[in-house]
């Protein structure tokens, strides 16, 4: 009885004690996205863009992103009459930030893919590769602001 008691506790006390700590998302309130400089697809841009444009008036410091962004469409099946009926999309973009008024910057890259179904109509077609396009850069501009709070967090 003793020795587990004394198990538990010393456990406890290296799992407390251990120095790790969770990341909140607030960190990133502290910085402002002042200058985003985007080349590649438009559509992809125009979307990153309007979901990374985070306005803080009372930021201490000041951020420049630089977003290369990559889109690859690729055939992912056919039925037997060698009909293209599923389509794949791969987005792949490369993230360069800089502090602006420090010296300190880096780079990382986030890929994402998905794929949509051809529909007998062209224009749902369409569609469903744009609900894919916008879902996919939503996801990566959430995996932007994840990857910024942790690269910043290092410095």
């Amino acid at each position: 009885m003793k020795s587990n008691f004394f198990l538990i506790f010393v456990t406890y006390i290296m799992l407390v004690g251990c120095g790790f700590e969770v990341v909140s998302q607030n960190y990133f309130s502290k910085y402002r996205v002042q200058e985003i400089v985007a080349s590649g697809d438009k559509r992809i841009n125009y979307l990153l863009r309007n979901n990374l444009k985070i306005e803080n008036k009372n930021a201490l410091e000041s951020l420049k992103l630089e977003i290369v962004s990559e889109k690859s469409k690729a055939i992912k099946e056919k039925n037997i009459q060698n009909e293209v009926t599923k389509y794949e999309i791969i987005i792949k973009t490369v993230i360069n930030f800089n502090l602006i008024g420090e010296n300190k910057n880096g780079q990382f890259t986030i890929s994402k893919k998905g794929d949509y179904l051809v529909s007998s109509r062209y224009s749902e077609t369409l569609s469903n590769e744009k609900k894919l396009i916008k879902n996919l850069t939503n996801e990566i501009s959430e995996q932007i602001i994840k990857n910024l709070v942790i690269k910043l967090n290092e410095f």
